[in-house]
């Protein structure tokens, strides 16, 4: 027998309808094809196998010995190739499937919760794999495709990239509502940079954001009297709560804590109200998953307030 041995799918369907029906007449019938058509994938694949899978004496045609194995096979080859075309239409239908998506911390934490809730009821068979890092490592994801896309809260340059406004964040200072500035209106910016102050890791969006409008006043968060740098917006947030210093953080992290008044707001002269918008970034080029696709296509109609 060949080594390399060339077998069109077409011709095992045919081979299995044969074997089933014990005709070629029959086969040709529900296949919609002509007789002389089924002989012909049956002599194709005899050839290209070396065998005879058939014998044709008699008003029936019966299976040889190594027809008997090969249908074994080819049996198992349909299922499989059925599996297969179920799978991928359950792929293209959006109904199976891991997602995953990176945010930096504001969207994953307090925004995209809520969403994926209700998007995972229209889903329930989805699986979203939620990766959540600073905004530097989630691009650097996006470019690795590592995740489908990402929710950032600042733009970096790079021509690989698509950036769309998705969100819109406030970036306000924070301090203990016991503290003697929080009762203060109107703090010269001088006076609150001489006080201790909680920042987060260079890559983070938040930085990024609060450094942009600053240097607009010729001044960068480097120059602040910093005591302490965190990896996260919690840790920041607690570590304001527990009296280490105050913090720009955004506005929905810290809603409950200026409800509650256990945090306030810290009223600073000559500082503009600092907006960011939420990116949504994805690879120029990319062929996003059907879910992919369905989970994009939902962000943009729910929104976000």
């Amino acid at each position: 027998m060949k080594k390399n041995v060339f077998i069109e799918l077409k011709h095992i369907e045919t081979f299995c309808r044969v074997a089933e029906l014990k005709s070629f007449s029959k086969a040709g019938q529900q296949l919609f094809l002509t007789q002389p058509t089924v002989s012909g994938h049956i002599l194709s694949l005899e050839k290209s196998l070396s065998l005879r899978l058939f014998d044709r004496s008699g008003r029936e045609v019966r299976l040889t010995k190594a027809g008997k194995i090969f249908l074994q096979y080819a049996s198992r080859m349909l299922r499989l190739k059925q599996e297969l075309m179920n799978a991928l239409y359950e792929f293209s239908q959006g109904i199976h499937g891991e997602l995953s998506i990176g945010a930096s911390t504001i969207p994953g934490e307090y925004l995209l919760p809520k969403i994926l809730s209700a998007f995972k009821k229209d889903h329930p068979h989805l699986t979203i794999s939620l990766k959540i890092s600073d905004t530097k490592e989630v691009i650097q994801w996006v470019v690795d495709d590592l995740v489908e896309f990402g929710l950032i809260g600042a733009k970096l340059n790079r021509p690989s990239l698509h950036y769309e406004k998705f969100a819109e964040d406030e970036i306000i200072p924070v301090g203990l509502s016991t503290h003697p500035l929080s009762k203060k209106k109107r703090i010269p910016l001088e006076e609150v940079m001489k006080q201790p102050w909680i920042i987060r890791e260079e890559g983070s969006g938040t930085q990024m954001v609060v450094d942009k409008t600053l240097r607009k006043k010729g001044r960068t968060l480097k120059q602040f009297h910093v005591v302490m740098e965190m990896g996260s917006t919690s840790s920041v947030k607690e570590g304001v709560k527990e009296g280490l210093g105050f913090a720009f953080l955004s506005k929905r992290a810290v809603e409950d804590e200026l409800k509650w008044g256990l945090l306030s707001k810290i009223d600073i002269e000559e500082l503009e109200p600092i907006l960011r918008p939420i990116y949504i970034v994805s690879r120029r080029g990319r062929t996003l998953s059907p879910m992919g696709l369905g989970l994009l296509k939902f962000l943009k109609e729910t929104g976000c307030q």
